[in-house]
């Protein structure tokens, strides 16, 4: 009960900048005396300062002190690991970056990229000018499946990781707790955060890079499934008859969903089109889109296929799942917003369930839920 109403009273000041002890009182039911001495400890310990009002009270009597959260008391570091590149941020407590970098991912797949991890991580809090016990710890998205408890990637194709430890390996080298999800279920909780979560308690965080991911927020929690595989909408099949016959894959192991929508299909598609108009051009999923929205008919051509493809995915989640708002996140989602009419077109044909679809608002979402899988995960006061 004493560390239950410490939690409460520190989430309240939190959500409540600037509140006094005796507004703690009245709003959480708790003693004065019991909110004071709380809110000594939570001070003592760096987690809350306290300064004296601007204004008096209304009695006239001394000014009242008010007290806020300090989001500096320590950082979070949060790990986006894609199947193109790796990114990796510093932020504080409320979520705000001081450092980030990147780091191709294809050339350093295998042993070496745990390790280049670890290090770029100790560099990076070397330069932020911090100390390790700053540091409340590392959150990590991974491409695959994730068994959450036991912090193990169970499979992860893009990085050809198959049941590795992640968590004791990269644990083994840095000097504070990790945690991690799968990358998808990390966008989620970005969003939950620091976007429509704010207003949503339910909704699907869908990304579109390298394959098609989806994280599931119902209730305002993450739904992870009994296997840590719920989302894993890139094996969904929305063609029977192309899924029974041979066709091409991105990489082993990915889904019939992943290999009609993602990035390397979307290229590789193009890449055919244009062959056969006798252009030798380089594509990138972001410039096929580019081209589109230009006008280009070869690349709406190389694009209606795989717009189909996510529409009928995209009624098949919202039949299931019924959430309020559907969020399109990850690399591809950025050139997403001239489609969304035609694919909201084709989704209200065939389903009359209302859901709004649009894409995310928010900047670097990924990282941001990497550091607040650390704020729900870390065994300490802070804990959500």
């Amino acid at each position: 009960m004493k560390n239950l109403n410490k939690r409460k009273i520190l989430h309240y000041i939190q959500g409540n900048q600037g509140s006094s002890r005796s507004d703690i009182s009245k709003a959480l039911n708790i003693s004065k005396p019991t909110v004071s001495n709380f809110v000594d400890e939570l001070i003592a310990e760096e987690w809350v300062r306290e300064k004296e009002s601007e204004k008096g009270s209304s009695s006239g009597g001394r000014k009242p002190y008010q007290l806020f959260f300090n989001e500096n008391a320590y950082y979070l570091i949060g790990v986006d690991i894609g199947g193109t590149s790796v990114e990796i941020a510093i932020m504080n407590l409320a979520g705000v970056i001081e450092n980030k970098m990147s780091i191709e991912t294809q050339r350093h797949v295998g042993s070496h990229l745990i390790p280049l991890i670890a290090d770029t991580i100790k560099s990076m809090i070397k330069n932020s000018q911090l100390t390790y016990e700053q540091i409340f710890g590392v959150g990590v998205g991974v491409p695959g499946i994730t068994d959450v408890d036991n912090g193990v990637v169970i499979d992860a194709p893009s990085v050809e990781w198959e049941n590795v430890p992640l968590r004791n390996q990269l644990e083994e080298i840095l000097p504070f707790p990790v945690y991690l999800d799968n990358d998808v279920n990390i966008a989620a909780l970005g969003e939950l955060w620091k976007g429509v979560g704010e207003t949503n308690s339910n909704f699907l965080m869908i990304t579109l890079g390298t394959g098609v991911g989806c994280g599931i927020i119902i209730n305002g929690q993450l739904y992870r499934g009994s296997s840590y595989a719920a989302g894993e909408i890139g094996y969904m099949v929305t063609d029977k008859k192309t899924a029974e016959k041979n066709y091409e894959h991105t990489f082993t192991g990915y889904g019939f969903l992943d290999n009609h929508v993602g990035g390397p299909s979307i290229t590789r598609r193009m890449k055919n089109y244009s062959s056969e108009a006798g252009n030798s051009e380089t594509w990138s999923a972001k410039k096929v889109f580019h081209s589109a929205k230009s006008g280009d008919e070869t690349a709406l051509e190389a694009l209606n296929e795989p717009l189909s493809h996510l529409s009928f995915a995209l009624i098949n989640v919202i039949s299931l799942l019924n959430p309020e708002r559907i969020v399109l996140g990850g690399r591809i989602s950025k050139s997403m917003d001239q489609f969304l009419p035609s694919i909201s077109a084709t989704i209200d044909k065939h389903i009359p369930i209302q859901t709004e679809i649009g894409t995310t608002s928010v900047t670097d979402v990924s990282l941001l839920g990497a550091g607040y899988l650390l704020l729900m995960e870390h065994e300490s006061i802070l804990r959500i």
